[in-house]
């Protein structure tokens, strides 16, 4: 039986760096928009993560921008997760050194292929200080140590596993091909009421049936997923078989370039899903039939999965209160 070890993929390919706007001295640093528990999250917090979200979706490429309202209850909702998942690490002891700090901070600037001072001096440019980029690193370091300490042991892969994935139809019709996708998240709780996954699935078909009318997916997902890449219209990028969430995998062999698959109920809630687009493995990546590379991909899969299912489980847990 594999178990995870996770691997650093915050902190690992790219310079973080939020566009975060200079404070005015006029901002009221103590306007309250959401309590989380014992903590609040402020205007001045959550206006900085609205603009480095619009830089974020401006660097993706994409062609729309949800509107102001939109964007900033999506925002807020990661915020709050965030602020969730930050509380559990305090709770649990969960402690980042400045040492620690430093050497990860290092290791973006050698990833990035610049000196430390120039990091800081991007981070400067962009309106953000020094201080508030280290906390934000530091923060997400937590994360990490958290979802380790959570999940990670827990998660695992056994060979029968592996070998049912690869006697299984799905894999036998698709494993050389690659699918993009793009998710709408309809979420419930930890342990949803009946009331509440009807709820859920009344509006997972609603939404369905805007699409069917023809409205469009990525706006749609901006504005109506509660899923971690809403703000991306959903967008999960090219997934192998393998890396796709084995209640989806039922559904690829029977899908063409465009087409909507949902209402999909899961534990953490009801998924739309959208075949972007649809390819064939090149010669060089054919290496799904190897076993590793398949409990590879099965294992961070579930991992993703268990992510979810955590985060819904301590907003069951929580008291929550939002101003939108």
């Amino acid at each position: 039986m594999k178990k995870l070890l996770l691997t650093s993929l915050l902190l690992a390919n790219s310079i973080i760096l939020p566009a975060y706007a200079k404070e005015s001295s006029e901002q009221s640093l103590d306007q309250m928009v959401a309590v989380v528990n014992e903590d609040m999250i402020t205007r001045s917090e959550l206006d900085r993560a609205m603009i480095a979200a619009k830089a974020q979706i401006s660097q993706s490429g994409s062609s729309s921008m949800p509107s102001e309202k939109t964007l900033e209850k999506q925002v807020l909702q990661q915020l709050i997760n965030k602020k969730l998942q930050l509380q559990v690490a305090t709770q649990a002891g969960i402690k980042i050194s400045n040492g620690e700090l430093d050497e990860a901070i290092s290791r973006i600037a050698s990833q990035n292929n610049i000196s430390v001072d120039q990091l800081y001096d991007h981070i400067k440019q962009s309106g953000m200080t020094a201080e508030n980029y280290r906390l934000e690193i530091r923060e997400q370091i937590a994360l990490q140590k958290l979802q380790q300490h959570e999940i990670g042991g827990k998660v695992s892969v056994t060979p029968e596993e592996v070998t049912a994935f690869m006697k299984s139809n799905s894999f036998k019709e698709n494993s050389t091909n690659e699918y993009k996708l793009q998710d709408i998240l309809i979420p419930t709780s930890d342990m949803p009421s009946p009331a509440e996954i009807a709820a859920a699935k009344t509006r997972a078909e609603s939404i369905m049936q805007k699409l069917r009318n023809g409205a469009d997916f990525t706006t749609l997902a901006k504005s109506e997923s509660r899923g971690e890449t809403a703000l991306q219209g959903g967008d999960l990028g090219w997934r192998k078989l393998p890396e796709i969430p084995s209640a989806f995998t039922d559904y690829m062999s029977g899908m063409k370039k465009h087409d909507i698959a949902g209402p999909i109920q899961t534990p953490n809630g009801f998924h739309i899903l959208f075949l972007t687009d649809l390819r064939k493995l090149d010669g060089a990546n054919r290496t799904l039939a190897d076993r590793k590379t398949i409990e590879s991909m099965l294992l961070q899969q579930k991992f993703e999965t268990a992510i979810q299912n955590y985060v819904s489980k301590l907003r069951s847990q929580a008291f929550i209160m939002a101003s939108n």
